[in-house]
């Protein structure tokens, strides 16, 4: 994928005023009765498939099995796909594509969605295209901000930092000031953010070169940079070392802990106000990512989703596939849905969407709780500011693996950091060419 800046919006959410589907798949055209099955592990999927069957009484779609997310849900979707048991349609992330495309178990539907691409970030359409084909339709997208308490920034007078290394001095002076507080925490378990980080700062670990040898630098001189600024806090007792998306470190968040994150745009819901005790006081806002270079705007993008055909899926039902694709994340109603609270109440899937409709939605511009001002604008902001030439591999799940390893043995002390992504790059190129790609170190 090669990444541009985003188009306007203006003209996108002009489009898609009205529902759009593809010209070969339309109500009228589908047969008397279709079923396919749908994956995903986001909240109430039913209201997303109820709305679509709404539009198309003719096409039915059964509630997705719970197969929860992350390596559980990949795992389950291996099994079914190397057992020609998988379903119609799909979520993938995007940094997930290159695996199932190198696998061939995804469909193109490019002659059926391609009509979309104006309607989604021009960096973002580009990680569902591959040699001039279309795989998926892009579902959300995690712009990256950092997401601080300004009272607790206050309290102790410190800057909010516009800049990485004014970032690490308010670490070191809060957790001085207030031993039971940190600036921040350290994921070892999570190598997504990793990337992410590397991806604001720059890096390319990945390239894919035009002969089809694949260039990895996973210890190159900006990975090595960021690993150890970040390496060097938790070494200072500044960082609080913490694996995300744990019961503790729920706990953790609720227990006050830290004054700020970094997170995307999903974040605000899915990583504090998801987490917060009854009657909290907490409330927090959205600044733009520290900058390695003063005075620049670069960010990355942190997680998102897209919706993907399979190779299971019949032959026939492949264009009404990637019509529930397109119209669950294009549609005005479909967008209203991503764009609800992700609760019972709320109904919605608590998503930050990829087309750039988004910010036509009323529910854009509502409040997040515990947040102060307008948080989803500030993410469509940073949307436009992702730095435009990082690269998948198609071996991110080995990557996590490797890395995440790693970085818990450096965080306890057991090796450095430098050394850590060594031995990352080293297993990661091995295992590369095991699985018969042209790699080089």
């Amino acid at each position: 994928m090669k990444l541009k800046r985003l188009a306007t919006l203006g003209a996108a959410a002009a489009a898609l005023a009205g529902v759009v589907v593809p010209a070969a798949a339309t109500a009228s055209a589908a047969p008397a009765k279709i079923t396919f099955t749908w994956w995903t592990w986001t909240t109430n999927p039913q209201n997303v498939i109820a709305n679509f069957e709404k539009a198309y009484p003719n096409i039915s779609i059964p509630k997705p099995p719970e197969y929860g997310s992350g390596g559980t849900f990949y795992s389950k979707l291996t099994t079914a796909l190397a057992g020609g048991t998988g379903p119609c349609v799909t979520q993938v992330e995007y940094d997930h594509l290159p695996q199932f495309l190198g696998a061939h178990d995804l469909v193109n539907i490019s002659q059926y969605v391609s009509k979309y691409k104006k309607d989604f970030p021009s960096w973002v359409w580009g990680q569902v295209s591959q040699n001039g084909g279309v795989y998926a339709v892009p579902e959300d997208i995690g712009p990256m901000g950092l997401m601080y308490q300004p009272a607790v920034f206050k309290r102790y007078h410190l800057p909010v930092p516009t800049t990485w290394s004014q970032f690490a001095s308010d670490a070191v002076a809060l957790h001085k000031a207030d031993p039971k507080m940190w600036l921040d925490y350290f994921a070892p378990n999570d190598a997504d953010v990793l990337e992410s980080l590397w991806w604001q700062a720059g890096a390319r670990p990945y390239v894919l070169e035009p002969n089809g040898t694949w260039k990895v630098t996973v210890d190159g001189p900006i990975e090595e940079k960021v690993l150890n600024f970040w390496g060097n806090l938790v070494k200072q007792g500044a960082i609080k070392v913490d694996d995300d998306f744990t019961a503790d470190w729920g706990h953790h968040i609720a227990d006050d802990y830290y004054a700020a994150m970094v997170g995307a745009g999903w974040s605000p819901t899915y990583m504090v106000a998801t987490y917060q005790a009854p009657r909290s006081k907490q409330r927090w806002a959205v600044t733009q990512m520290p900058q390695w270079v003063p005075g620049g705007h670069a960010t990355a993008n942190w997680g998102g989703s897209t919706n993907a055909v399979t190779k299971d899926c019949p032959s026939k039902d492949v264009k009404y596939a990637a019509l529930f694709a397109a119209y669950i994340n294009t549609s005005k109603s479909g967008l209203t849905i991503d764009e609800k609270p992700a609760t019972a109440a709320g109904g919605g899937r608590g998503l930050f969407p990829a087309a750039l409709a988004r910010a036509s939605i009323p529910q854009f511009n509502a409040p997040v709780p515990y947040f102060i001002g307008n948080v989803n604008a500030l993410f469509n902001k940073y949307a436009e500011q992702v730095v435009t030439n990082f690269e998948w591999s198609p071996w991110d799940t080995e990557f996590g693996n490797f890395v995440t390893t790693q970085m818990a043995s450096a965080a306890a002390g057991k090796e450095s950091w430098d050394k850590a992504l060594q031995v990352t790059e080293s297993e990661l190129v091995s295992y590369a060419k095991s699985a018969g790609y042209s790699v080089e170190g």
